[in-house]
């Protein structure tokens, strides 16, 4: 039983940064290549939620902890729970717009795109 004492201290000692409990809910709309993305896409998916009273952003997801660099994307959150991310996939899709939701974190000091 000894044994196991050092690996419960040592998981408890993990940085913040490495806990998933700081990691939230995210919708992303749009994912697309980073180094040209689709204009009309972009127009198209942000006027819909823009329309549907969701706000969004444009962003790379470079600046996300939890997400999987090197995609362009329009996003929100974010969301106070999966159910309130659910809820507003739902309210997307009515307008037309299907989305995804990821658990992640914007990284501190990222500037926008």
């Amino acid at each position: 039983m000894r044994p196991a004492i050092p690996l419960v201290l040592a998981a408890l000692a993990l940085p913040a940064q490495a806990q998933p409990q700081d990691l939230r809910p995210h919708n992303i709309y749009a994912s697309l290549d980073p180094d040209a993305p689709d204009q009309a896409t972009l127009r198209r998916v942000q006027g819909a939620l823009t329309r549907c009273g969701i706000a969004n952003e444009q962003d790379s997801s470079g600046a996300y902890v939890g997400l999987r660099t090197g995609v362009y994307m329009v996003i929100t959150g974010p969301h106070a729970s999966p159910a309130a991310a659910a809820a507003e996939l739902a309210r997307a899709k009515g307008c037309g717009v299907e989305g995804y939701t990821r658990l992640a974190r914007r990284r501190p000091g990222v500037m926008e795109d």
